[in-house]
């Protein structure tokens, strides 16, 4: 019997495989949110550059800017992307 070493998978490589995943899931959950703030945004900010947003208007714009920032700011955190605390998005 011979064996094929080439069909060998090791524990790292389930390890690196396990963690890919994640990453993988955690980056299109961040382009899904993400997705949502750039739609949102700028209709906001044509109203602010038209002069003629009401304050709830600009306030809402300023926090989807916050939120879109905090979700490009991620990758920066502790433990990511094992361990993502998501930003809440605005109301």
């Amino acid at each position: 019997m011979n064996i094929d070493w080439s069909q060998l998978v090791t524990r790292s490589m389930k390890e690196e495989a396990a963690a890919e995943q994640v990453l993988a899931t955690v980056v299109a959950e961040s382009a899904r949110r993400r997705a949502i703030a750039d739609k949102a945004i700028p209709t906001l900010q044509d109203a602010v550059d038209i002069d003629e947003a009401t304050e709830e208007e600009v306030a809402l714009l300023k926090a989807w800017k916050k939120y879109r920032v905090a979700l490009n700011r991620q990758p920066e955190e502790p433990g990511y992307p094992a361990d993502v605390i998501w930003p809440t998005a605005p109301n």
